[in-house]
This record gives C-alpha cells, sequence and structure tokens, in this order.
C-alpha cells in the first residue's frame, strides 16, 4: 500500500471520529486512531481547509482543545430544529459532578454547585441524562444510558476519565456531610 493511500485512510478515521462525535482533543483522537500527534494535527489543519470550501454545509473547527465538525453558521438556520440543544457550561459542570461520583445525594452536588444545582438537577432530569430517587432527606442522583449515549463514554471507563482532585473534593464534602449528621 502506498504511502499516500495509508495517509488518506488515516485522514478518513480522523474525519469519521470527527463527525461521530460532539468533538474531540487530539490526544483522544490518538488514542482511538493509534497515530501520532503531529500526523494528526497535519490532518486536522487539511480537513480545517478542505471543509473552508464554499460548497460544503459543515466545517471542521478548533475550539480550545477540542477539534470537531460543525455546521456552518449561514446554514444553521435550515438545521436548527435538527440539532441537539448545546448544553449551557453550568448545567454541563453540575452533570460533571453527578457523573464524577454518581451515584451522588443531591445534598452534596448542592454544596459543590450552590443552589443553582436544584435547577440544573431538574433540567437534566428532565432532559433524561440522569434519574432521581428519594434518599432519606434528600435525592440520590444517578446518569442513565442516555448520557453515555450522547457523551459517547464506556460506563466502565467514566471514573478514569474524572480529574482526581474532583473526585476528592467531592469525598471531602460527603465525609463532612456524614460527619454532620452523626452529631444531629
Amino acid at each position: 500500500m502506498s504511502e499516500h493511500h495509508e495517509y488518506e485512510k488515516n485522514k478518513a478515521k480522523v474525519e469519521a471520529l470527527l463527525f461521530a462525535t460532539n468533538g474531540l482533543t487530539i490526544e483522544e483522537i490518538s488514542k482511538r486512531t493509534g497515530l501520532r500527534k503531529k500526523e494528526i494535527e497535519k490532518i486536522l489543519e487539511e480537513l480545517e481547509m478542505e471543509y473552508l470550501d464554499e460548497s460544503k454545509g459543515v466545517h471542521v473547527v478548533n475550539e480550545g482543545d477540542i477539534w470537531k465538525m460543525s455546521v456552518k453558521p449561514e446554514h444553521t438556520p435550515n438545521v436548527k430544529d435538527l440539532l441537539p440543544p448545546e448544553m449551557p457550561r453550568g448545567l454541563i459542570k453540575t452533570l460533571a459532578i453527578i457523573a464524577a461520583k454518581k451515584p451522588i445525594k443531591q445534598s452534596t452536588v448542592v454544596k459543590i454547585r450552590g443552589n443553582k444545582a436544584y435547577g440544573h438537577i431538574k433540567k437534566l432530569e428532565k432532559m433524561g441524562f440522569i434519574t432521581s430517587e428519594k434518599h432519606g432527606t434528600t435525592q440520590l442522583l444517578d446518569l442513565t444510558e442516555k448520557f453515555f449515549d450522547y457523551f459517547q463514554v464506556v460506563e466502565s471507563e467514566l471514573k478514569k476519565q474524572i480529574k482526581q482532585e474532583d473526585k476528592e473534593r467531592i469525598e471531602r464534602i460527603e465525609s463532612e456531610e456524614e460527619q454532620y449528621q452523626q452529631k444531629t
């Protein structure tokens, strides 16, 4: 197989990943494809240029560390009702806390995120990303299959993707909560 043919196959792999996800970092692309960072950077730059063509309805964009494929702004009105809603950053942060320690008490999430977490939890439950069931004087929150499908995360891999300092912070708050409950 020629070197050019191999490169085109690798480019197609990266393009398919961008199309099938809400965006990935170069490191995530590398893990999924086995390609080196330099080769991925070259492919992404090339894809970015190819999709600038006016005849294309989508483009490849870089948002911070994330590379993704999205609808070009001039075509958004035609597809807006078909696209999944973008989640506000605060909602994602609340969902990340729940994902980090699932199942987790609602009271712990509120201590970390503040009173705005109540609204976030209701919205996340309505969207189908979490479940909520009575647990003593609070609710116990957990993730649904929709969460794993939407974010394309395998449940067994979830804990590995959560930052250690976030896990420690949640455990500290849960420990303080238990100590408080034992005193009362």
